[in-house]
């Protein structure tokens, strides 16, 4: 969908991004980073609106730097600041929309009730923007970016600023957009479990320098096979009989993390902890979020 090859942009003697190489498969993709990690930079040289220093990029398939105008007509960008026009409704704007991205009157309008109906506006759309509550508004700033059919949409920062209700509805709109339009997706968020809900796989960017690009479920699945346990007493005597059993305690300062192989690993705490006199506090098989993971990487 999309590969970088070495690309660096440089602003001074600032490096946002360091000989930066990915390449992003297909499907619905979270990019993740603390601010300032190069993740914005990497979305506006992919999107056309910045030029790499050095480095070159692809974007389905064509060479950006080559190709940037064929590459925009086919694909979409909802942006994260509020830029839609109060004074026109709707309907309006997305026609205009279809029309500025070379489609017919007609096509436009039959595209724009298409859009806004799978996105249940109902009749809302009739309605000036200006009275749109914070959820319709992003409604319509993700409807201009697939008013032209993209293949491929940039989503910055979707579900910002939206109550839960209007925020669910947006997550489900969006997993729904490679099944109904066939639609892929590359989601820029600070909201770490709107990646978990939503996405595929995940690129996690510090520094300028990808950190990691792995499918979302496998890691929530490694990081969910653990139990949580806090002891009294002397900690390290209930650690030295866990060794004695082959399993590794790893203290975190706060509890202790434990492995789970399977429910013989409960009698074996259980063992260790009366073995050592230590008092058993919390034993609790639990799992990671997606913001657990990021913080051991950014951190």
């Amino acid at each position: 969908m999309i590969e970088a090859r070495n690309v660096v942009k440089q602003y001074g003697a600032l490096k946002a991004l360091d000989n930066f190489s990915i390449n992003i498969p297909e499907g619905k993709i979270g990019i993740l980073g603390p601010n300032g990690a190069g993740k914005s930079t990497f979305v506006k040289i992919a999107l056309g609106l910045l030029t790499a220093t050095s480095g070159e990029i692809t974007v389905l398939g064509e060479t950006l730097t080559k190709n940037t105008v064929d590459i925009r007509k086919r694909i979409g960008y909802m942006p994260e600041h509020d830029c839609i026009p109060d004074e026109m409704t709707g309907v309006e704007f997305l026609i205009e929309m279809g029309m500025v991205s070379g489609m017919s009157l007609a096509g436009a309008t039959e595209r724009t009730h298409e859009i806004l109906g799978h996105l249940r506006m109902g009749e809302e759309k009739y309605r000036l923007i200006s009275e749109y509550s914070g959820g319709m508004r992003q409604k319509v700033k993700l409807a201009q970016g697939l008013i032209h059919g993209p293949e491929l949409i940039f989503l910055d920062e979707p579900t910002s600023g939206l109550d839960p209700n209007a925020r669910r509805e947006m997550l489900e709109t969006i997993n729904g957009l490679t099944d109904v339009s066939n639609t892929k997706v590359l989601l820029s968020t600070h909201i770490l479990q709107d990646v978990e809900t939503v996405c595929d796989s995940v690129i996690i960017i510090k520094d300028g320098k990808l950190q990691m690009q792995e499918d979302v479920k496998a890691i929530i699945g490694e990081k969910s096979n653990f139990i949580q346990i806090r002891v009294g007493g002397e900690s390290e005597d209930f650690i030295n009989e866990l060794k004695s059993k082959k399993i590794t305690a790893e203290d975190n300062g706060r509890v202790l993390i434990v492995p789970y192989k399977d429910d013989s690993t409960y009698d074996q705490i259980i063992d260790a902890a009366i073995k050592s006199k230590c008092p058993l506090y919390e034993m609790e098989r639990t799992s990671q979020s997606m913001d657990s993971v990021y913080q051991e990487i950014v951190e």
